[in-house]
């Protein structure tokens, strides 16, 4: 059954797509669609209930994220992106800096950056922050706004004991940076991720946090399942909910259409008939194996486990062949019926979306290859590794590494 967030999701199909028809919405979220989603709660998923937030499970946040990304990827992208910056300034600050966020009349909404691109210097209580930031997705409609600074001293990077840059992050508000007005892309155009600076100011240390999310302030689902693998939950719904939008045109076109000298639309003719079901059941595997995995990480977040090695390495296993798999199958809905060249095209529009989405770095082919030796190593001692069991070393201590040196 479809969780209430979802079904809210659903409720605004109508509106977000029509808001995203309008020109004047091309760069960035529509201000209408944006009080619709504020007012559904929908930016707050990730928060902790103690500061207003639903605090919800991963495939919930999932189920609703790809609601949204069937009526528009971009708006789905860019609530997405501002759900686990909001997520992050609420588990990771202060309480002095929460009660700054989070005690006025509203829910305030964050967006953020994650490479260490600015620089900051410590004295006296306060960081001297200044730096240039890329992707500051949902900017446009955000209250607050973080990047991440590499903290210098003496003209060189502080190191941590583990070999580490200290970085920390930052939440402003949005009159304290600069827009760069920058955003000009093939796909996913209306995120408006715009890049920022940050001029040189002092920042007070309670408005910072470690950049690492390595000590969280307060509880939450969220911090239990650590960033990285909310983020992967959130990206990959997005690519979930392309593709099955792409299914549906395809399907209505092909419906309607007819092939040349044929008296049948083309949705009657086993070629189509016989590539729709393969891709179709593409779609439905996908989006299978990515609840089961998230649903065992979120089962451990109830009772406060971290989640092993060998299941941080299927979150990423399943992030990134998923966004391969809903990358094919948009492909194949745009050819299958050969009529999505002219603008409007929803087929067009789902193609160049996919082509920027399934390129994120949270889907990089080195994914796979890092996520190997774990997995591998899973079905070396079993014919079938159950889902929550730990890896361990392959029988008589041979490990996959033995066979690559």
């Amino acid at each position: 059954m479809t969780n209430q967030y979802a079904q809210r999701a659903r409720s605004l199909r109508g509106l977000i797509e029509s808001e995203a028809a309008k020109p004047e919405n091309a760069m960035t979220m529509s201000p209408v669609v944006g009080d619709a989603l504020r007012e559904q709660g929908l930016f707050w998923l990730l928060v902790p209930e103690s500061l207003g937030g639903s605090d919800v499970s991963t495939v919930t946040f999932i189920e609703m994220v790809e609601e949204l990304a069937s009526s528009d990827a971009a708006t789905s992208w860019s609530l997405m992106a501002n759900s686990v910056a909001t997520m992050v300034a609420a588990t990771y600050s202060s309480d002095a800096h929460v009660k700054r966020m989070f005690g006025g009349d509203r829910l305030p909404i964050m967006t953020s950056t994650y490479a260490p691109t600015g620089k900051t210097t410590f004295a006296d209580g306060f960081y001297r922050c200044s730096g240039t930031h890329s992707w500051g997705t949902g900017i446009g409609h955000a209250d607050w706004v973080s990047g991440a600074n590499v903290v210098f001293e003496n003209g060189e990077p502080v190191v941590q004991a583990n070999g580490k840059p200290k970085v920390v992050g930052a939440f402003l508000h949005k009159d304290q940076i600069r827009l760069a007005g920058n955003w000009d892309v093939v796909g996913l155009q209306a995120t408006g991720s715009f890049d920022y600076e940050v001029p040189e100011q002092d920042i007070p240390a309670d408005w910072t946090f470690n950049q690492y999310w390595t000590e969280p302030q307060r509880p939450s689902k969220s911090a239990n399942l650590g960033t990285m693998v909310v983020v992967c939950a959130g990206h990959t719904a997005v690519v979930l909910g392309i593709a099955r939008r792409a299914l549906h045109e395809a399907a209505v076109t092909a419906s309607k259409k007819k092939r040349l000298h044929s008296a049948d639309c083309i949705a009657s003719t086993p070629v189509f008939q016989n590539d729709f079901l393969q891709h179709e059941a593409l779609f439905q595997a996908a989006r299978a194996l990515t609840l089961d995995v998230f649903a065992e990480a979120d089962r451990l977040a109830e009772t406060g486990e971290a989640l092993s090695e060998l299941q941080i390495q299927r979150v990423r296993q399943v992030t990134t062949w998923t966004h391969q798999v809903c990358k094919d199958i948009v492909n194949y809905a745009f050819g299958s019926v050969s009529s999505a060249l002219r603008n409007p095209s929803m087929l067009g529009k789902c193609l160049s979306d996919v082509a920027v989405a399934a390129h994120h770095i949270v889907a990089g082919p080195m994914s796979l290859i890092d996520a190997a030796p774990q997995i591998i190593d899973s079905w070396a001692i079993d014919r079938m590794p159950w889902p929550g069991e730990q890896s361990v070393a392959c029988p008589e201590k041979i490990r996959i590494e033995e066979f690559t040196k």
